[in-house]
């Protein structure tokens, strides 16, 4: 398994250009390289990147987190460390244990979702908007193309950010980041309209949903660039699923800022003790936690942990993974309920 800077960056719920810093000062960068094409991080890259983004969120220092990470190899099934002797050693083996199931295999593709553009305004023809909707319906996949472009032009798009491109396109890798900037400036506009959190109901989620790379490219990059609030009263947010789901923490973190109230972004798969550290550490009014697999009991019961902090703060579930009704906890309908719940919890 090889993935690109952009799926790296979902997985773990970071901006690209906190992987390429990482890659700049620490050296934790993607070590596969094809000739003609972008370097891709292997399962190895993305254990380490995991046990590095784990670490830091623990309170680690980032050049001492990007030393653990770099003597962290995969053998057998299985990872070896280094002996740190300042870091405590339950705190590596988490890191590392999380980074064992976070780096796994990707998730198969799910069944086709409705047209997350629907509601949008119709590009206007000639535009690079109208060229990305005659290239392709949203769900398709990927520009029309020979194949063995794919790889190609995923990589474009992984890419396009750091490149500037000036005039009309001029080849088809240009073309794709012409068209995939148009989709975001289109859900930007839907940010700036809704808010954060009512266009991700009605039309960032629905476009992660497909399995259309330039939809998933689009809605990253209109993220990217929303305002975040940091903060002592800062809303800790977290995604149940191994999957990732950086991008709906992204919203999250940006609605609540639309609202005035800081967030602080966990990212995704953390188990519930690790959930109840960070809680117990930086005391949070309320703590949203994101599931979108079905959660078994086992999964509920876990939530103990979290709810036995104290002070005690108010726990919002999201996301069709949870029951209707859990105990202690509060249950969202949807991201912007999830938010104005978290909100009220702030200003109480």
């Amino acid at each position: 398994m090889t993935l690109t800077v952009a799926a790296v960056a979902r997985r773990l719920g970071v901006a690209p250009a906190t992987l390429r810093t990482w890659d700049r000062r620490y050296g934790l960068g993607p070590s596969e390289h094809t000739a003609g094409a972008h370097r891709r991080y292997s399962s190895t890259d993305l254990a380490r990147l995991v046990v590095m983004r784990r670490l830091t969120l623990e309170g680690v220092a980032p050049a001492e987190a990007a030393a653990i990470a770099a003597t962290t190899a995969v053998a057998d099934g299985g990872f070896a460390l280094a002996s740190v002797s300042t870091i405590p050693a339950a705190v590596i083996e988490a890191a590392v244990t999380d980074a064992a199931a976070i780096a796994g295999p990707e998730d198969a593709a799910g069944s086709a979702a409705p047209d997350p553009l629907a509601g949008l305004p119709a590009a206007r023809e000639g535009s690079p908007g109208a060229v990305r909707d005659r290239a392709g319906a949203p769900g398709a996949g990927r520009l029309a193309g020979p194949a063995g472009e794919e790889d190609a032009l995923d990589d474009d798009l992984d890419e396009g950010a750091d490149d500037e491109a000036a005039g009309t396109p001029r080849n088809r890798g240009e073309l794709q980041d012409w068209a995939v900037q148009s989709l975001a400036d289109r859900f930007a506009e839907e940010v700036r309209n809704r808010g954060a959190a009512s266009a991700w109901d009605a039309v960032l989620g629905p476009a992660l949903a497909t399995d259309d790379a330039a939809l998933h490219e689009a809605v990253a990059r209109a993220l990217a660039v929303l305002p975040t609030r940091a903060g002592e009263r800062a809303v800790v947010l977290a995604g149940a699923d191994p999957a990732p789901r950086g991008p709906l923490l992204l919203a999250a973190a940006a609605a609540l800022a639309e609202a005035g109230a800081g967030a602080r972004s966990v990212g995704d798969g953390v188990p519930v003790r690790v959930l109840a550290a960070a809680v117990r550490r930086t005391r949070p009014p309320a703590v949203l936690l994101h599931a979108q697999r079905v959660r078994g009991p086992a999964d509920v019961a876990a939530l103990g942990a979290l709810l036995a902090v104290r002070p005690a703060p108010l726990v919002v579930l999201s996301g069709p993974g949870w029951p209707a009704e859990v105990p202690g906890c509060e249950r969202a309908t949807s991201l912007a309920d999830a938010v104005r719940r978290c909100v009220r919890a702030v200003h109480a």
